[in-house]
């Protein structure tokens, strides 16, 4: 088969990689389709290169001049960053975003890629025989209404995904549009099948595979062994208390007094002798900016903000060495249920209750600095912080890519509802 496979951002190469390994050992033909929505080089061609993926992918939709020069500066940034440590691919990755707007306009982003992917579902791409895409994404929607309405079967990675709220940011709408166009789904747990079964969609269309993140979070703790000395200097002592933390969602950096929660509640956990490594991508740090965080962050010397950390293995290796992780992605629920690492969900709901319900994660509403501290507390206590790291991982074994490729064999190619139905 004929397999289109789309990616965006660095969660879909991420968890897209598996897939294409597993393709390619079946014998299929995948074709890796990259949109640029992440286009810094920590973002995409370095995250391609750390999971053992062909890069340049078969085809780069690079919609603007910004995106396509911004995609060939990076990487000289980087490279150059690498021997003379100059700081340039934090220079250019904050010039970038001022270039590019502040907050780019998530309307354009999904037009511009879907008039891209349009070009190709009509022209090289015809020939697909399934598009997968992955997850919440705006690559993920524009590329599933793009192949839908070109008649092209769509196959989505982690479908189901559900919040039921209403939210300032467009993950749930990009899923529930892909679910809508999609004719197999790939769903990573019982609860996404369900969740899918009863907006209507048809159960032997619904395979519970796990997720594919289990895939690549192994693959990479395992490769990250080298990537000690990386963080050792930067500071950290691994025979300490260390703790990953990530805070990047409009809900948190648009809210002044959630924001303030949850960093002054970080702080303090830091204060208590935990090493904390926060990963802080450019709109976290407008937000600093915004609310005049900067000269307080100064007196947490322990709080170690890092702008970049150079590949996905590094980021599960230190993972994997925490005595805890405090974040508010999605993605990072599931990889640290895999890698075993007790985790503190910094958000009022999740779209990953199967992590709190397995006991390896818990739920943590920025309400105020002492509510979330006294969450922190818990899961850093000798007892939980036990428990929780020996509760079963609920996104399955690490053999997702295998059961999506079986799947996809299963039909016989017959993925069209309305062609082969009766």
């Amino acid at each position: 088969m004929k397999i289109g496979i789309l990616t965006g951002t660095r969660p879909d190469i991420i968890k897209m990689a598996p897939v294409y390994w597993e393709a390619k050992r079946w014998g299929h033909r995948p074709v890796l389709i990259h949109t640029s929505q992440h286009f810094p080089y920590h973002l995409f061609e370095g995250v391609y290169r750390d999971l053992d993926l062909p890069f340049p992918p078969d085809y780069l939709v690079q919609y603007g001049i910004v995106k396509k020069l911004g995609v060939h500066v990076s990487k000289a940034a980087y490279h150059l960053d690498e021997g003379a440590n100059l700081g340039l691919s934090k220079k250019f990755e904050n010039l970038a975003t001022k270039i590019t707007s502040r907050r780019p306009n998530p309307a354009a982003t999904v037009g511009s890629i879907m008039l891209e992917l349009n070009s190709l579902f009509q022209g090289e791409l015809k020939d697909l025989d399934i598009l997968l895409v992955h997850g919440d994404t705006l690559t993920n929607m524009a590329g599933a209404l793009a192949a839908s309405l070109n008649l092209i079967p769509v196959g989505h990675v982690e479908a189901g995904l559900r919040t039921f709220s209403k939210e300032p940011f467009p993950e749930q709408i990009d899923t529930r549009v892909a679910d809508a166009c999609s004719d197999v789904y790939f769903a990573a747990t019982k609860t996404n099948e369900i969740n899918l079964i009863n907006e209507g969609y048809q159960r032997d269309r619904i395979f519970v595979v796990g997720n594919t993140v289990v895939d690549a979070a192994i693959f990479a703790a395992r490769k990250g062994k080298s990537s000690r000395a990386f963080f050792e200097k930067l500071g950290f002592d691994f025979s300490k208390k260390l703790v990953y933390f990530s805070c990047h969602r409009r809900e948190s950096l648009m809210h002044e007094q959630r924001f303030r929660a949850i960093v002054f509640a970080m702080a303090n956990l830091s204060d208590l002798g935990y090493q904390v490594l926060w990963s802080v991508r450019p709109g976290t740090q407008e937000a600093i900016n915004k609310y005049g965080l900067n000269p307080m962050l100064k007196d947490h010397p322990n709080l170690r903000r890092v702008s970049e950390i150079p590949r996905y293995s590094d980021i599960m290796f230190f993972i994997s060495k925490c005595h805890l992780v405090a974040t508010d992605s999605g993605s990072m629920q599931e990889e640290t249920a895999a890698l075993h690492v007790p985790t503190v969900t910094l958000r009022f709901v999740t779209d990953r209750p199967e992590s709190v319900d397995a006991g390896v994660n818990i739920l943590a509403p920025p309400t105020s600095e002492k509510a979330i501290r006294s969450i922190l507390d818990t899961a850093s206590s000798p007892k939980v912080n036990k428990q929780m790291r020996l509760k079963k991982n609920p996104y399955g074994d690490g053999k997702s890519a295998l059961k999506i490729i079986s799947s996809l064999e299963k039909l016989e190619g017959k993925f069209i509802r309305w062609e082969h139905g009766k």
